[in-house]
């Protein structure tokens, strides 16, 4: 998207493990955009208008499937929400990620970087915009905040994404002389989430925006059905369960037994057999996905066969996942309500939205039966909150879905003042 801020380099002496996939993109252009790449996974908006500076620095950091990705030696644009590719006109973009981890325990990387959130929905080169993304909140703290932008790529797994956050978070305290509020939407509340129970002392203060940190059963069929909660307006092929399976962040959202009571949720069973009684699926083994035709076992997922190797690879990908669960809890990680700077919440009461399912001889029902909580469309009310023992000093909930949550501009400023006060 056009805008007047420049964007400076991030500095990559902190991150060696991307600096060859930054220094590749370096200051080119990206395609239908007139300002420099954000190059890597962060850059920095600098205003034409002078910022007091007894406000914080700023940290946005966008959700699943929202940010633009470039290819790291030509910068041409890979991903992004654009009239052909939403409607299904253009070849779908190359998202797979090879199955198979590094010497250091990451994934295999492809070509691809992320470049900066997605602003809007284009056509015509990005000249006409059809419809809002991250658009009118980026561009309403690029005015009035020294805003930081963090730009990560969604299909990685979120350790690694997490370590990353974390390093940039430190990063902007250290150039900017002060500790950031965070505004974080779905996916980036997790990792936010993740960084906050190791390091709370680096944060000013934090709004989760329709926050996806809750323990989760509905994005099961982001990874078992074809088309359903795959599909992207008319594109029901450049998402599917094989491209979700090779993109591991969202596997993240998945819980273990017993982790929405060490959340306090007041709605704990996501699965149940066909007499209405409570069942614990240990979503970390693979053999549970198996035994209960789930994801890439399931029929209609769309893999014939899952091979030897695959299986493998989704093994070892749970055991990080539970290791990543594991400490976002402060119970776990042994933080006291005392150690948490300032939170706020901003959510949606915008429509019913799927949270339960049952378990039948024949395997979970992702058809019949569901249950459903007031939410936003893809996060439930309840689950935007963040576990029992961080403290939340406000909660405003808007009636937007769960891409707009963040675009209600006078809720925004009004929970980012209250942290502020409440820092005081």
């Amino acid at each position: 998207p056009t805008s007047t801020s420049t964007i400076q380099v991030y500095d990559t002496t902190s991150q060696p493990d991307i600096n060859d996939d930054l220094l590749a993109l370096g200051n080119m252009n990206i395609a239908g955009d007139d300002h420099k790449a954000d190059v890597g996974f962060a850059h920095h908006e600098a205003h034409v208008t002078t910022l007091s500076n007894s406000l914080p620095p700023v940290v946005f950091i966008h959700g699943w499937k929202a940010s633009v990705l470039a290819d790291k030696k030509t910068g041409a644009v890979e991903f992004d929400y654009t009239l052909s590719v939403v409607s299904g006109l253009a070849k779908d973009p190359a998202l797979e990620l090879p199955l198979e981890w590094d010497t250091g325990g990451h994934q295999v990387k492809d070509n691809l970087i992320a470049t900066e959130p997605c602003h809007s929905a284009t056509c015509l080169c990005g000249v006409v915009k059809l419809g809002d993304i991250y658009g009118p909140v980026l561009d309403h703290l690029r005015k009035t905040r020294d805003l930081h932008v963090f730009a990560y790529d969604w299909r990685r797994c979120l350790d690694e994404t997490a370590a990353n956050f974390e390093k940039y978070l430190v990063e902007v305290k250290e150039t900017t002389g002060g500790s950031p509020q965070v505004v974080a939407h779905s996916m980036g509340c997790l990792i936010t989430l993740s960084v906050l129970n190791r390091r709370p002392d680096i944060f000013h203060s934090i709004l989760f925006g329709a926050g996806a940190m809750s323990p989760n059963a509905s994005i099961i069929k982001d990874f078992s059905l074809l088309g359903e909660m795959n599909t992207i307006v008319r594109n029901t092929t450049m998402f599917n369960p094989r491209v979700n399976l090779s993109n591991p962040s969202a596997f993240y959202f998945t819980a273990y037994p017993g982790e929405r009571e060490l959340y306090g949720k007041p709605s704990c069973v996501l699965f149940r057999d066909e007499e209405g009684n409570s069942l614990e699926l240990e979503l970390h083994d693979v053999e549970t996905w198996k035994k209960y035709k789930i994801g890439v076992y399931h029929p209609n997922s769309g893999f014939a066969v899952v091979d030897d190797k695959t299986e493998a690879w989704f093994k070892s990908l749970l055991e990080k996942i539970h290791k990543f669960r594991l400490g976002l809890v402060p119970k776990n990680s042994g933080r006291k309500a005392k150690d948490f700077p300032p939170v706020a919440v901003l959510r949606g009461d915008h429509t019913d939205t799927e949270f339960g399912y049952v378990v039948r001889p024949d395997g979970v029902d992702l058809k019949e039966g569901i249950t459903y909580l007031r939410g936003d469309g893809r996060i439930t009310l309840q689950d935007a909150v963040p576990p029992k023992d961080i403290p939340v000093c406000k909660i405003i909930t808007n009636e937007r879905g769960h891409t707009e949550v963040l675009n209600d501009l006078e809720n925004v400023d009004t929970l980012l003042k209250v942290l502020i006060s409440e820092k005081k």
